[in-house]
């Protein structure tokens, strides 16, 4: 006789937690074909497979569920940021990143859906804060990325770390959008031609007053930005 394996069962949070997902999935979906304002909540409950009641248990309507969006963006941008800082150089960490977002948003509707949620937070006060947050998180780390490769002497210390992290940002973010419009082409071409650029524009001139000097890398240079994180994630965690 076949022994039955059990299913562990799930948490009332575990389960609301699923069909949150489910919900920004389906949103998602829908968002990529009708884009943010022509979609319905009706189509987001038809596309779930939920009834109104149901969907806007978990959202109170669709600004709510792109704000969820916005804050998963937030997540994956931290992890993406602490690969930067683990890598053992600059051109490791910058090329892997490039790599990352160029696999990430290959996907024509991805890049649709990323460039629909940046418009709405142009629109609206509260996408757009938490939009602002993300991208003063995401410079800040970055900024101090490109520090830390100045005083290895990784970098050209004559550039503003800050401006540059602003820099590489927009160009991350015009090739997700480029892609799109290329999308027949060697699907590596595009991000390989932007590690070769980013190589170039960022390489040392071999005039640096740090060559031939032992690095030293201040341990203060991510504080803040671990500070701010801690505590937003402790606000965060007092809203559940």
């Amino acid at each position: 006789m076949a022994s039955r394996i059990s299913k562990t069962p799930q948490s009332p949070t575990q389960k609301a937690d699923k069909k949150r997902i489910e919900v920004l999935r389906a949103a998602a979906k829908c968002f990529r074909k009708s884009g943010f304002h022509q979609t319905s909540m009706q189509q987001i409950c038809t596309e779930t497979g939920l009834g109104p009641g149901a969907v806007y248990r978990y959202f109170t309507g669709k600004e709510a569920i792109i704000e969820a969006m916005v804050e998963d963006e937030r997540r994956q941008a931290r992890a993406i940021m602490l690969q930067m800082r683990d890598a053992e150089s600059l051109p490791q960490a910058l090329n892997a990143t490039t790599r990352l977002f160029a696999e990430r948003y290959r996907s024509g509707g991805d890049a649709g859906l990323m460039t629909e949620v940046y418009a709405e937070g142009m629109r609206s006060k509260r996408i757009g804060a938490v939009l602002r947050k993300i991208e003063a998180e995401w410079v800040m780390g970055l900024t101090n990325i490109l520090r830390v490769a100045q005083a290895r002497g990784q970098l050209d210390a004559s550039l503003d770390a800050a401006q540059t992290a602003l820099f590489l940002t927009g160009m991350w973010d015009g090739m997700i959008i480029r892609q799109h419009f290329h999308a027949h082409d060697d699907p590596n071409a595009l991000p390989a031609f932007y590690e070769t650029m980013i190589e170039r524009l960022l390489a040392r001139d071999g005039k640096s007053d740090n060559r031939g000097k032992p690095a030293t890398v201040p341990t203060s240079l991510f504080a803040e930005l671990d500070q701010k994180i801690a505590a937003e994630d402790k606000r965060q965690m007092s809203l559940i």
